[in-house]
């Protein structure tokens, strides 16, 4: 299942702060000006960051959103957003929405191909691998927080875009870890598989990432409560 009471309870609260907002927080959003600067990566930011600040720039500011390569302090990047473990403690940290990685199949992959029941069974697997933020992309970990286990996968088929990936997963490749906000409705509807469901991955939360919290112009701090409450409404609760 893909849900669970804190979830639940999250969303509650960021409605019901969008809810307020919408009353008395919003009314002077015409006086929004200048350029906003935002990074996000190709996925997540095609299918949900660009909308949401689209309908945000529209009516409020400039826009610029931009994947290419990223390093917030000491470029004219507002803010960024991110998949995932934080890069730098320097940086201050905004939950927008939980996430969790999963591991994924067709089932006409898991037809041929025994599913694997423990993780060293995804050494006799093809592994589809994304490679993204520079990290050691043939490593896919598992576990909470502080409890981790790291399992190095192998496979023929790499690519830096999760989209690419994914497509390469549905028509039976391969098996692919991909974050459940990409992924969800493919597995409500049958397309994919779960693999290894009683072994979580770690955390993958969404976040807003910015090198200063006094400094940050009001544009986009505005930005990032809309997108807070944005994906609280597109996105779906994750056990």
């Amino acid at each position: 299942m893909l849900c669970q009471p804190s979830v639940f309870s999250h969303r509650r609260v960021i409605r019901a702060q969008a809810s307020l907002r919408s009353r008395i927080g919003f009314r002077d959003r015409a006086s929004l000006r200048g350029r906003l600067a935002v990074h996000s990566s190709i996925g997540l930011g095609r299918a949900h960051i660009a909308p949401l600040l689209g309908d945000f720039a529209q009516a409020h500011t400039d826009l610029e959103l931009s994947h290419l390569p990223l390093h917030v302090a000491g470029t004219p990047y507002d803010f960024a957003v991110r998949v995932g473990r934080l890069p730098d403690s320097r940086l201050h940290a905004r939950l927008l929405h939980p996430n969790r990685r999963v591991v994924c199949a067709a089932p006409g992959y898991l037809e041929r191909r025994e599913p694997p029941r423990t993780l060293p069974d995804l050494a006799d697997h093809d592994c589809i691998v994304i490679r993204e933020n520079d990290i050691d992309f043939m490593n896919w970990r598992f576990g909470d927080d502080g409890d981790e286990s790291v399992v190095r996968v192998a496979g023929t088929m790499i690519s830096n875009d999760g989209d690419v990936a994914t497509a390469w997963c549905l028509a039976g490749r391969g098996m692919v870890m991909r974050s459940l906000w990409q992924v969800a409705p493919l597995l409500r509807d049958g397309s994919l598989v779960r693999v290894l469901p009683g072994i979580p991955a770690p955390p993958a939360d969404i976040y807003a990432l910015h090198a200063a919290v006094h400094g940050l112009p009001r544009r986009a701090r505005e930005a990032i409560e809309h997108l807070l409450d944005g994906l609280a409404a597109r996105l779906p609760a994750i056990d």
